[in-house]
């Protein structure tokens, strides 16, 4: 039996190496002491920050967070999905997904609201209702290019959820969830709007791909040919490498590959195992298959990651 990495929970959130690097070290406001400071740390956590990241180490959290780009653009994969991060968009990050940021220019600056399923349970309000909230296009990247009224509208509750944050007076925290609450549900009429003018929700080929992207997502560490994802998908191997190339410009096998990479990184970056306990754990035949394999990618043997951050 696979065992993975624990995901970075919210109580942990500076000790983590993506986190910790791209925040609390370059990013200036956020402090270990301010964060282990508040509270309802264990369950929540906002933040505004500006940040400088060449490429933050692929990283999976315990917890819900939605990000608000005040200025500057930055490339976010997560999960099965790559989009660009702009500033007025909105965008979310779910629980166990692999995130990585990327090419993020100098002026980059946000707000992140983090909280986990037990600081939403306090809300009254029921996970099955969050979730049909925040996850209303699963065939689409989580996020959103707001208008300016709906963009002024989201700061102005992120403006207010931060100055409660960080002053703490007295009923701080049922007026931050107030405020988490109306979030949600404009989250939830935004997507909702955009769902209803995507052009016949996209094409049979870009749904394909995400098909595709999704089922390596959830079966790489088993299965690592085109054909076994063809067979599930009811199509050929010809066809789908050539859907896949058309829409992405990536080959079909690229996309495995990548995912195992990404996992690879995940699990140098954050888990206690050596590279060949990580080589057993991602089923490569010999720890030097893994290291071929992780330097192709990488361009430097997964040992001298591990001796980086030890």
């Amino acid at each position: 039996m696979n065992t993975f990495a624990k995901p970075t929970e919210l109580k942990d959130l500076v000790r983590t190496v993506a986190i910790k690097d791209a925040i609390q070290k370059k990013c200036g406001e956020l402090s270990t002491d301010n964060l282990e400071s508040q509270g309802a740390i264990r369950n929540f956590a906002l933040f505004k920050t500006t940040c400088k990241i060449v490429k933050s180490a692929p990283y999976r959290l315990d917890h819900y967070a939605i990000v608000l780009c005040l200025s500057g653009e930055a490339k976010m994969t997560s999960g099965h999905f790559n989009f660009t991060v702009r500033p007025q968009s909105m965008h979310f990050i779910f629980p166990g997904m692999i995130n990585v940021v990327e090419q993020v220019s100098d002026d980059f600056e946000l707000y992140m609201v983090l909280f986990s399923r037990d600081f939403f349970a306090d809300m009254y309000l029921k996970e099955a209702v969050l979730e049909s909230i925040l996850d209303q296009a699963p065939d689409f990247p989580p996020i959103s290019l707001l208008e300016k009224e709906m963009f002024n509208k989201i700061k102005g509750l992120f403006e207010g959820m931060h100055e409660e944050y960080k002053q703490q007076d007295k009923f701080h925290l049922k007026l931050i969830q107030s405020m988490l609450m109306q979030l949600f549900y404009l989250s939830g009429r935004i997507f909702q709007d955009e769902i209803q003018t995507q052009p016949i929700i996209a094409s049979r080929g870009y749904q394909l791909v995400q098909q595709y992207k999704k089922a390596v997502d959830e079966n790489f560490m088993d299965q690592r040919t085109v054909q076994w994802y063809a067979d599930k998908l009811f199509v050929s191997a010809g066809y789908l490498g050539e859907i896949v190339k058309k829409e992405t410009g990536e080959t079909a096998i690229k996309i495995i590959h990548r995912r195992i990479y990404l996992e690879a990184s995940y699990l140098l970056n954050y888990s206690q195992l050596s590279v060949k306990e990580i080589s057993d754990q991602l089923n490569f035949d010999t720890p030097s298959h893994f290291s071929r394999f992780f330097k192709q990618f990488a361009g430097f043997a997964p040992t001298a990651l591990k001796k980086n951050i030890a």
